[in-house]
């Protein structure tokens, strides 16, 4: 052996390694001294590598001096999983709301509802077009949304605090799972961390963290609610209860007084109602103690014990529709010419109403709340029809699912100036909601399908101006002009400090009614109308109560009816006793032209009329009424130009 060197016996041969670097091998041919390198030096390599793979481990866990920042890393995994939760909970299931879909003036809801700023979509809402709509979300959605929300927010993760003590942080994009259960939410994610500190580094790739939550549980009772309610539409009931006990329906009044419903004060009574009777609401459970036994009335079973706060929601701010059919100015019988044997007046008025209202469901707790809004739908005084399927569906009629005549609608004022406005198709007893003009070119124009029909109307609604009219068979005819007349508001003045004052104004295309103590203006189109005043005053006239015996002749039964015998039948009528509280003191009508020019360029609206005596009986009460039918009240306009309708 040469100084300096080292022998390596191996089974079939020998290797010296010398000073100067030689190897030399027990077998002679060159090809093995070759594979003998190669050997040496995947040794060599391998012991390299396995000292760096040994220092920089991939694990599930941190080393001791890189765990804080592991920690932090988890930390905020949960944070963005705490915000996420959150939002689904106050978006009614949803991180990105749905496509926002407008509402309409003759339909206001749309897809989302408005809470203090916080858009929350509709399960259930009716679209500007009058379809029910369904947007509820799925467990799977809100799974996926939550993760996407997450994993688009970990490259977020502030580390600036670690890096100044000298860490180097690096994170890949990877997928992030979710899963919600009834009490928790576990997220999952599998992107990779790497941590460098000093001359050490660890590797990371699979996270799991658990957020306590009762986002499972609350989506699940949300759920239960909503079907029961599409199904039974508990809401819509208590609704017509509300309605029926704080606006009026149908009835009838002992009253010598015409009965005037002032369609304003009926739709803040009933809003206002329906809000306090709405926010009574409860599931039968026991997260609430009743205080009063009479408050059972406001407790729906709907088939599970709730052991969860919940709220139902409704303001008088929320989007709200409240229509009104019916006479608004119900006037007495027994006043009439040939009445006056009754002795005694009444006043029979029938209104009906379509409301829809949303109302906000809350389930809740000290941390966390989950709400949706749901729509409430009375139509003609009854509930909407019950849905027992998840499935987009119509409310209109049947005439309405068949739009098969392409119509073109333009719609304008009477200067012909564009008006873009909200268009409904008439036919028969039943309206179509078909969409809205939109400006092409100076013209505001509507192109869609529309119900085949005879004689029917497309009706155009707009901001500030009167709804308009036009007759169209759509069978036939595809254009159809309509011309909206623009309202104009005036004051107006009249003779009388009497606090009950009644003005109508008819004509053939618009009328309106002032209850002058109430209102002080009037809003008018250009048209001809019949006028009347009715000025009241209270009063204490007090009928009594009556008995009066009426005879009439018959025929009598049997053979002697059959040859044309009859007898007297005599038969009592019982008046009760009746107070006039308010009786006409004067008043009249009048038929005048209004144009639009005075319209426009008046400041003011005059009114004259008679005064008569106070009636102390029922028969000057009569003479009133039929004094006002025969004057004749003074109309005119006051402006700097003095327009005048009368000479």
């Amino acid at each position: 052996m040469k100084k300096g060197g080292v022998k390596v016996s191996f089974n079939r041969g020998s290797c010296i390694l010398n000073s100067d670097y030689n190897i030399h091998f027990g077998l002679k041919s060159k090809r093995s001294q070759v594979t003998i390198f190669i050997i040496v030096a995947i040794l060599i390599a391998g012991s390299i590598g396995a000292y760096f793979i040994l220092k920089n481990v991939s694990t599930s866990s941190a080393p001791k001096n890189m765990q804080p920042v592991y920690d932090y890393y988890l930390s905020c995994l949960q944070d963005n999983a705490k915000q996420g939760i959150s939002i689904l909970g106050e978006q009614g299931g949803y991180i990105k709301s749905p496509e926002f879909i407008p509402g309409s003036q003759y339909m206001p809801f749309s897809s989302q509802l408005d809470f203090f700023g916080q858009p929350v979509p509709y399960w259930l809402y009716i679209s500007g077009n009058n379809i029910l709509k369904e947007q509820v979300p799925t467990k799977s959605s809100m799974e996926t949304e939550l993760g996407n929300y997450v994993r688009e927010r970990l490259k977020y993760c502030d580390f600036s605090d670690f890096e100044k003590q000298g860490y180097d942080i690096f994170i890949e994009d990877g997928n992030v799972n979710a899963k919600i259960n009834d009490l928790s939410v576990d997220i999952s994610s599998s992107n990779s961390i790497t941590i460098y500190f000093e001359n050490q580094s660890t590797i990371i790739n699979n996270h799991k963290v658990s957020v306590k939550s009762k986002l499972g549980k609350f989506y699940g009772l949300a759920l239960s609610v909503y079907d029961f309610e599409k199904k039974n539409m508990f809401l819509e009931n208590y609704a017509i209860d509300v309605m029926r006990l704080y606006a009026p329906v149908n009835g009838v009044e002992l009253t010598c007084s015409p009965k005037v419903f002032n369609e304003n004060d009926i739709k803040t009574n009933l809003t206002q109602a329906l809000s306090s009777n709405t926010g009574m609401i409860k599931l039968a459970g026991n997260y609430y103690t009743l205080q009063n036994p009479d408050n059972k009335y406001f407790v729906t079973n709907i088939g599970k014990n709730i052991d969860e706060s919940v709220n139902f929601v409704y303001s008088p701010n929320f989007p709200s529709r409240i229509e009104i059919y019916g006479d608004k100015i119900a006037m007495p019988v027994g006043l009439q010419e040939g009445l006056g044997i009754l002795g005694f007046c009444y006043v029979p008025y029938n209104l009906v109403y379509d409301i829809d209202f949303p109302v906000l469901i809350q389930f809740y707790d000290a941390s966390e709340v989950f709400q949706f809004p749901i729509a409430t739908i009375i139509d003609k005084n009854q509930a909407r029809n019950a849905l027992p399927f998840t499935i987009e569906q119509s409310i209109e009629s049947e005439i309405c699912k068949y739009k098969n005549k392409f119509i073109q609608v333009k719609t304008s004022d009477s200067n012909g100036d564009a008006v873009l406005s909200d268009i409904k198709f008439k036919c028969l007893d039943t309206e179509c909601y078909i969409g809205k003009t939109s400006m092409k070119g100076q013209d505001a124009i509507l192109e869609d399908y529309f119900p085949a029909c005879v004689n029917g109307y497309v009706i155009a609604k707009a901001d500030g101006f009167a709804d308009a009219k036009s007759r169209i068979s759509t069978n036939e005819e595809i254009f159809a002009d309509v011309a909206l007349n623009k309202l104009y508001e005036l004051p107006i003045e009249l003779n009388s400090n009497e606090e009950n004052i009644l003005i109508s104004f008819d004509s053939l295309d618009y009328s309106t009614n002032v209850l002058y103590s109430d209102l002080k203006n009037v809003k008018l189109i250009e048209g001809y109308y019949n006028i009347s005043v009715y000025i009241y005053k209270n009063s204490s006239i007090k009928l009594p109560s009556s008995s009066t015996r009426k005879c009439v002749s018959v025929p009598t039964s049997g053979i002697k009816g059959i040859f044309g015998g009859s007898e007297e039948k005599c038969f009592d009528i019982n008046t009760p006793e009746q107070e006039i509280s308010f009786a006409v003191i004067g008043g009249g009508k009048a038929s005048e032209y209004i144009t639009e020019d005075m319209l426009r360029n008046s400041d003011k609206l005059n009114i004259d009329a008679k005064i008569f005596k106070t009636p102390i009986s029922l028969e000057e009460v009569q003479n009133n009424f039929e004094d006002v039918d025969n004057s004749k009240i003074e109309i005119n306009f006051s402006s700097e130009k003095q327009w005048s309708t009368t000479p």
